[in-house]
């Protein structure tokens, strides 16, 4: 996978959203904090997806879902 580290980053920006958005339902964050990471979350999921769909399926893969 050429774009692994990419994907990772990623990967561990939408975690730390994941984290953010718990503490801040935990403490009384606002709503538009939440919304905020949120939007951010999205993001990183989709970059992700994005550099997914570009890798080379291997000779194994069949079915693309």
């Amino acid at each position: 996978m050429k774009n692994r580290e990419i994907i990772m980053r990623r990967l561990e920006r939408a975690e730390g959203e994941i984290g953010k958005i718990n503490v801040m339902l935990n403490r009384g964050g606002s709503r538009e904090q939440v919304e905020e990471s949120l939007i951010v979350l999205r993001e990183s999921i989709d970059d992700a997806k994005a550099f997914i769909q570009q890798e080379p399926l291997s000779p194994g893969e069949i079915n693309r879902f």
